[in-house]
């Protein structure tokens, strides 16, 4: 309960007193039931989704596979203070229980109703996805990290290691660095090992950035994409990784502003880890750069990046594309859709 009124509270002075900050806050006040709105924030700690236990699927070893994707912002904060509808966000699920994915990644679920919705076996059945992550639901002044990572392959959620990271398991790492109204969450990213055969596994991340574009937002932006690589760079410099999620980082090389800034972020950090945009992958002709996604991804916040550090496998995307009718409306993002292909070497 003390946890509840001191988001509340927080909600209510979080905004600078300028005449359209109070006129924005006067109506998420009016809007809100604040009483569901109290009982709708979950406690602090961690919350089991009620996937299988690890091992309960297996996957032999094999020389090829595929395996496809979706990466989608659920726009889960109650409908009142900027979230969808709950009726929307119960759609999104039956859409996808009826067309599932190998792996759905999750941000922006910051609502106790709307996570067990993902918790309800009527809504998303386990066979659909077997293995789901934890649900961090933050500290005593926080909403957690809105991420989940949903998945048909086994990963162990229950033998985490924060010390070694071994990444036997689920990790979770809050970034070191925020900006703004965005310290009211726990932004920051997660890793499942994922085991799509016996003998190849992906590490997962799934991330949700600052969001802005004042360059205090600009330079905490900076350091959470180079915290992820660093724990890239030291714990998953042998694996094929996929590293997916809201950015918040439209990008533009020939940008003087904020995009321009991005760029050079996103620069930084192939530099620093390897690895590719899945819009590379779609890319005709002999210019595959990142420099020519710029014009596809000047507006877009929500990437997939693909970096092959393992040896004896290689990972490819056969087909990357942002929004489907049949999400349309029901998010304030668009779900991003990735097609995988992958061959032993």
């Amino acid at each position: 309960m003390i946890k509840r009124i001191c988001i509340s509270l927080a909600l209510l002075i979080s905004h600078p007193a300028s005449a359209a900050d109070f006129e924005d806050v006067w109506d998420a006040i009016t809007s809100c039931n604040w009483f569901e709105f109290i009982d709708d924030v979950d406690e602090s700690g961690s919350k089991d989704l009620d996937g299988y236990e690890y091992g309960d699927t297996s996957f032999e070893d094999a020389n090829s596979g595929s395996f496809d994707m979706m990466v989608y912002n659920m726009d889960g904060f109650l409908q009142c203070i900027g979230g969808n509808s709950k009726s929307d966000f119960k759609q999104i699920i039956r859409t996808f229980n009826e067309d599932p994915k190998d792996l759905w990644l999750m941000q922006e679920v910051w609502n106790k109703t709307k996570a067990n919705y993902l918790d309800d076996d009527d809504k998303l059945s386990n066979d659909t996805v077997p293995y789901r992550s934890k649900h961090w639901k933050g500290g005593g002044t926080s909403f957690g990290n809105g991420l989940l990572t949903f998945s048909k392959f086994p990963f162990d959620r229950d033998n985490r290691n924060d010390n070694d990271y071994s990444f036997a398991t689920y990790e979770e790492e809050t970034f070191n660095k925020c900006s703004g109204n965005d310290c009211d969450t726990e932004k920051g990213f997660t890793v499942a090992k994922v085991e799509v055969t016996e003998n190849y596994h992906v590490h997962i991340y799934n991330t949700h950035m600052d969001a802005g574009h004042k360059d205090a937002d600009l330079t905490a932006k900076a350091k959470q994409l180079d915290q992820i690589a660093d724990m890239i760079v030291s714990h998953s410099n042998n694996a094929t990784v996929i590293l997916a999620g809201d950015f918040n980082m439209a990008f533009d090389e020939n940008d003087d502003g904020w995009r321009g800034v991005n760029y050079q972020t996103w620069k930084a950090f192939f530099e620093k880890t390897g690895g590719k945009h899945a819009c590379q992958y779609m890319l005709t002709g002999s210019d595959t750069s990142l420099e020519a996604c710029s014009d596809e991804l000047q507006n877009d916040t929500d990437h997939v990046v693909v970096i092959n550090n393992n040896p004896n496998y290689t990972l490819e995307v056969t087909n990357y594309f942002i929004g489907s009718p049949i999400y349309s409306g029901l998010s304030d993002h668009d779900p991003v859709f990735v097609d995988f292909s992958w061959t032993k070497n």
